[in-house]
């Protein structure tokens, strides 16, 4: 038995072919350990900078800038990939200058001078955070995986 098919069924068996290989294509891009370990350096590093933000921005300047290079980069190196808009986002919300994460706190530094303990502790549980759910996503990309939260939130 020979199956004759018309024009019209084969163009449409092939936008359902077409159709079915896009639906394959992954949501989000792969699991990177460069991206990871960016990620968890950086929380710390800028955590540490954070801290110092009782005693002059002018001190400390320079490292400021530098971090923030820093983490140019790894939004840089997470934009690159495909498929990997989500994680962007998170970098680029979180360093973004007129922003209300690190680019809102270490403006308010460089304004001020120096800053509050308390306001200093209360942005670094803020960024913190931050960083935890960049690390998170990555984290879920190699494996599914509950990432726990301060306080049980």
């Amino acid at each position: 038995m020979r199956v004759n098919f018309t024009g019209k069924q084969i163009v449409l068996y092939y936008l359902l072919s077409l159709f079915f290989l896009a639906s394959c294509t992954p949501l989000i891009g792969p699991y990177s350990p460069t991206a990871y370990q960016n990620a968890t350096s950086l929380k710390a590093e800028t955590l540490a900078l954070m801290s110092k933000a009782t005693t002059p921005y002018a001190l400390h300047e320079q490292k400021v800038a530098a971090l923030m290079v820093d983490i140019d980069k790894a939004y840089e190196y997470v934009h690159g990939f495909p498929s990997n808009d989500l994680s962007a986002k998170q970098w680029e919300i979180l360093k973004k200058n007129d922003g209300n994460l690190l680019g809102k706190f270490f403006q308010r530094w460089k304004n001020e001078d120096t800053l509050k303990k308390e306001y200093i502790d209360e942005f670094k549980r803020i960024i913190s955070d931050a960083f935890d759910e960049i690390i998170c996503l990555e984290a879920n990309k190699k494996e599914a995986t509950t990432c726990s939260r301060r306080g049980g939130k």
